[in-house]
């Protein structure tokens, strides 16, 4: 059995933050902008928002989220690297399970929810047509304007013949046959967070104090969400923080609804 790793020296953990870039005065200017943004937030509910809403407006609050935003997110030149951008494996595999699915069910379409770059689209339709067993569409399900053009662009430059396949979608359809897929989407979905304490569970909101974002506990207002978050902290030891995943359990549901045959890989 391996030993766990050593945790990095508080120095060594410095020495790492010291090395990542300034951010320039564009980058400065949004960032100020989304947190004035947030702070009005906070402000306008009493001081105390849930850390859901904050999650929301951090990742997609229009022209000012992380992911709404225009900055480069995928791949070497971006902040972080998912399994298709690595190499066509990942997708090359996952296509061999939508291939036998379209088939059982004599064709049908692909709905691949937060697309990223395009990367797995692309790679999935290609061995999709190597197999021979290419949807009858693909659709892609993108919040991102910034993300849909550059999945265009993906797909343009690497399978330029399958484009016309392909359907950028605000919502989910309806009746829908096919495959339903979601690489690394629903943990970026917001999450409500809750703290276990003497008294029993207490939800953790975000405040700001002293010039920077705080913690905040207070009950929950919904008796609902407070009684999954009993639910869940029950045996819990005091000071144990989790999560409830509420927005993926709906979105989830939503998806469900939207599938009259088929099946949904995440």
């Amino acid at each position: 059995m391996n030993s766990p790793a050593p945790r990095p020296s508080p120095r060594r953990l410095s020495e790492g933050l010291a090395r990542l870039p300034e951010p320039d005065a564009d980058q400065r200017a949004h960032s100020l902008a989304l947190i004035q943004q947030l702070r009005d937030e906070i402000a306008a509910n009493g001081g105390h928002i849930g850390f859901d809403r904050y999650m929301q407006l951090a990742l997609y609050a229009p022209g000012l989220g992380y992911y709404s935003a225009g900055s480069r997110k995928f791949g070497a030149a971006g902040d972080f690297v998912t399994a298709p951008e690595l190499s066509p494996l990942f997708s090359r595999s996952l296509a061999r399970q939508v291939a036998e699915v379209l088939a059982g069910l004599a064709g049908g379409d692909v709905l691949e929810a937060g697309g990223g770059s395009g990367v797995m689209a692309a790679d999935l339709l290609a061995e999709l047509e190597r197999l021979g067993q290419l949807p009858a569409r693909y659709l892609l399900l993108e919040a991102s304007a910034d993300l849909r053009q550059r999945q265009r662009e993906t797909l343009a430059a690497r399978v330029p013949h399958l484009l016309p396949r392909v359907t950028w979608l605000e919502s989910l359809p309806s009746g829908l046959r096919g495959v339903l897929l979601a690489n690394e989407l629903l943990d970026a979905l917001p999450v409500q967070r809750f703290r276990r304490t003497a008294d029993g569970v207490e939800e953790c909101g975000v405040t700001w104090q002293q010039g920077r974002f705080a913690w905040h506990g207070r009950p929950f207002a919904d008796p609902v969400q407070a009684a999954r978050a009993e639910a869940l902290g029950q045996g819990l030891a005091e000071g144990y923080t989790s999560e409830l995943g509420s927005a993926a359990s709906g979105w989830i549901a939503s998806l469900a609804d939207s599938l009259s045959a088929g099946v949904a890989l995440f």
